[in-house]
């Protein structure tokens, strides 16, 4: 395709936010009249969800046809939003279809960079007599349609209102932004995965010619009941990602963080850049809540063990006046930390802000393979609700142009080949970390078996129950079964058990895709064996988000609570 003119501004530097995704579609011949009205509706939206998120970047994907989708785009840019433009056909064959307008078209893309500009690749092979032209036509329509409904959160539609049987206009698109698509078994995802249907923001746009009705109406449009307040939620969530405080501390560390994905991330493409700069970011504040999260678990059990024994002291060796009011400080500072955990949302930001990072990682090495997947669709798709800003957040991340080139070697190098390594490597030091807890636990047990064996076989009568020592063996029997049940408990709720489990299976994972690999160097034409290799790593990274989603679903199940008993 032609790029953009050398005026369109230069990519600026990413920063690791995720967009809010507005689809357009609408009809091309809007009347005169109309057009400020339907201009100050557009707006109205823009303005509306930046002042209910002000933290997120607004991303719009519209084809750039005459007429509606022109009108949200002048406006987008306006207001400095970021544009996508998927084009069905190469440039000089779209504008065909409004060669009035064409210098319009034209003076829209040199305002945009190359990276945001590209022609959906095609499927099959175009007709060269006149209806199977059209058919190829109407079928390049479709399939842009059908990308911008999938790719957006919200879509907003100029539209009149009116159904059509037609699977290439305004009206089928709205449709299957509503209901979804039966492509989305073609692609693989089973009939009753959740699905990828959202919410339509409906402006009144009469057709030009059609003097009956007045535009400018707008009214949301939902495929379930209450879905304007699932909607909400999951731009509250994204919002609530982009405005974390930590990130003017991570900022320094973002670059490094980013590297380990590709350590010449720099000399990639600006969607890649910036989609390893979301993970960079899901990736840092993961791991500071990671550390929060065990901050958080190892003060609520050294409490509890401390509030078991002070009582066991207070009851059998030292009564005094003081262990009560003790007792209660140590309460009320345990009951302090479980109450800013649980308003702070430690450990469940820890949890999410894991599976969104792993999500980006498989993401950026299937766009490095040139892979178009889109991980949102294979990712916790059966999971709870409160989830699903997840899925949301992945599939805004990878609402970019196609990749410009296929790289599947890096993503065997520093995918396959690094993981494998560093899977390997954790099982081992979590194997360790484990058997050490399981030991500590053991001690404490023998201790407590042995301080009331001591006490059946040498403390009797009421002259030994009145000793010091044996009031210490009574105390020693009373809290060592404690300490040995918070460590099990320690060990549990950190997962220690899952993560080998995970880790192993993980290392296996990856230790057989590296094997595969290597047996496709024997495939000796280079577009095959090229095609295979993006074949191994698209099973892969389904593995991997599959695996990643029972670990968050079953460390979500062990939440940070005072330990019963």
């Amino acid at each position: 395709m032609t790029p953009p003119s050398r005026h369109a501004s230069a990519a600026p530097a990413a920063d690791g936010r995720l967009p809010i995704v507005i689809g357009v579609t609408g009809h091309r011949h809007l009347r005169d009249a109309d057009l400020p009205v339907l201009r100050a509706r557009v707006r109205e939206l823009f303005d509306q969800l930046k002042r209910r998120h002000p933290s997120t970047p607004l991303r719009v994907i519209t084809a750039l046809a005459a007429g509606a989708d022109r009108l949200v785009a002048e406006v987008a840019l306006e207001d400095g939003h970021e544009l996508l433009v998927p084009l069905p056909l190469e440039p000089w064959d779209y504008e065909r279809d409004f060669p009035e307008s064409a210098a319009e078209f034209h003076a829209l893309l040199a305002q945009l960079r190359p990276d945001q500009v590209f022609v959906l690749p095609q499927q099959g092979e175009a007709g060269t007599d006149g209806a199977g032209a059209q058919l190829h036509r109407e079928q390049r329509y479709r399939e842009a349609g059908l990308f911008v409904a999938e790719q957006c959160h919200l879509l907003l539609a100029l539209w009149d209102g009116r159904p059509s049987e037609s699977d290439a206009g305004t009206a089928a698109v709205v449709r299957f932004k509503l209901e979804g698509s039966v492509d989305r078994l073609e692609a693989g995802l089973r009939a009753l995965d959740a699905d990828d249907s959202g919410p339509v923001y409906h402006v009144h746009t009469p057709r030009a010619g059609d003097a009956a009705s007045s535009a400018g109406r707008a009214r949301w449009l939902h495929p379930h009941q209450d879905e304007q307040a699932t909607f909400d939620a999951l731009c509250e969530r994204i919002d609530q990602f982009n405005s974390e405080p930590l990130r003017r501390t991570i900022a320094p560390h973002l670059h490094e963080a980013a590297a380990a994905l590709l350590p010449d991330i720099d000399a990639q493409p600006a969607p890649e850049r910036a989609l390893a700069m979301c993970f960079a970011t899901a990736d840092l504040l993961a791991r500071h809540y990671q550390r929060l999260t065990k901050v958080v678990l190892r003060l609520t059990l050294v409490f509890a063990a401390l509030l078991a024994l002070v009582f066991e002291l207070y009851a059998e060796v030292l009564p005094w006046r003081g262990l009560p009011a003790g007792y209660l400080a140590i309460f009320a500072s345990l009951t302090g930390i479980l109450l800013w955990q649980r308003r702070r949302d430690v450990q469940s930001r820890y949890l999410d802000y894991r599976a969104l990072a792993e999500g980006l990682r498989v993401q950026f090495y299937w766009r490095i393979a040139g892979l178009p997947d889109n991980a949102s669709g294979s990712y916790l798709r059966k999971q709870l609700d409160e989830l699903r800003w997840i899925r949301e957040a992945l599939r805004g991340a990878a609402s970019l142009a196609h990749p410009g080139r296929s790289q599947p070697e890096l993503a065997l190098e520093y995918w396959i080949g690094g993981q494998a390594a560093y899977y390997a490597d954790r099982a081992h030091s979590q194997r360790r970390r484990l058997h050490a807890f399981e030991r500590r636990s053991q001690v404490l047990m023998f201790g407590g078996l042995a301080a009331a064996a001591a006490l059946v076989a040498f403390w009797s009568g009421e002259q030994a129950r009145d000793s010091l020592w044996h009031a210490w063996l009574v105390v020693l029997m009373g809290f060592a079964p404690i300490g040995a049940a918070l460590w099990e408990t320690y060990a549990e709720r950190l997962g220690l058990r899952t993560q080998v489990n995970q880790y192993a299976r993980f290392a296996g994972i990856f230790r057989r895709a590296a094997s595969f690999a290597q047996r496709l160097e024997r495939i000796r034409e280079p577009r095959d064996r090229a095609h295979a290799l993006r074949a191994l790593l698209r099973e892969l990274g389904h593995e991997a988000l599959m695996e990643n989603g029972d670990w968050v679903l079953l460390l979500r199940e062990r939440p940070l609570v005072l330990p019963k008993g």
